[in-house]
């Protein structure tokens, strides 16, 4: 009898023990999360609302008093143009101002040619549609440099947040697809991370125009549309 029940006692451990296992195993097995990394983009299409664009003049005499003064002569026609067609103060920054001697090399030597005096703006102009008359009568001032115009949006923060959600849909609909050829399902975001962001605005190149040269016709400028961009990391759970 004695024999019998140490019989049963060690087979009920010995079930007992097979139980826990089994238990400890499907436990183990359910504690394993399967994921799945995507990355999503997008692009949002945008339309400029500024320019900007640089101006420099450089006027060289026998002292430095005559370039200065040829020079702040220019400048200051420059300035009563870009006042007279709107330009705030606060948009036309000074960014440059040069008083130095010039020197030619003649027979290898090098020989004091006179002083120059240079001084550039930068400029913001909100109105775009007068961006081509404001070039043209800026051209009428002789020997002025202009350098590259560049349009971009003043205030991308909409436009960006809209690419960031784009991003996101992109990413899930590549989750959904992954998951659906592999007879699985999309779980909840593990993880999510902005991997890169780009905004940027373009140039058009302006050469040095001179009092003389004809304008015939305005100059056009086309402003032509903007892109931002967002590119989003996400890690997803899949079961």
């Amino acid at each position: 009898m004695k024999k019998i029940r140490q019989v049963s006692f060690l087979a009920l451990a010995l079930a007992t023990l097979l139980l826990f296992s089994s238990c400890l195993s499907s436990r183990q097995q359910n504690s394993v999360v399967r994921t799945i990394e995507v990355t999503g983009t997008s692009e949002v299409v945008l339309q400029p609302d500024i320019a900007s664009f640089s101006i420099q003049v450089q006027e060289q005499a026998p002292t430095t008093g005559e370039a200065q003064a040829l020079a702040n002569a220019k400048m200051a026609e420059l300035l009563a143009v870009l006042r007279k067609n709107g330009v705030a103060d606060k948009d036309i920054t000074t960014t440059g101002l040069t008083l130095r001697p010039n020197y030619d090399w003649i027979d290898q030597k090098q020989v004091l040619s006179g002083q120059l005096a240079s001084q550039s703006l930068s400029v913001t102009l909100r109105n775009l549609a007068s961006i081509g008359t404001v070039i043209d009568q800026l051209g009428q001032v002789s020997s002025i440099q202009l350098d590259s115009v560049r349009f971009d949006k003043e205030d991308k923060t909409s436009s960006i947040q809209e690419a960031r959600k784009k991003a996101v849909d992109d990413a899930f609909a590549k989750a959904e697809m992954y998951a659906t050829s592999s007879f699985m399902k999309v779980g909840k975001p593990v993880s999510i991370s902005e991997s890169s962001f780009a905004s940027n605005g373009y140039s058009v190149r302006a050469k040095t125009m001179l009092a003389s040269e004809s304008l015939a016709m305005g100059t056009e400028v086309p402003t032509g549309s903007l892109t931002v961009s967002a590119s989003i990391s996400m890690v997803f759970e899949m079961y």
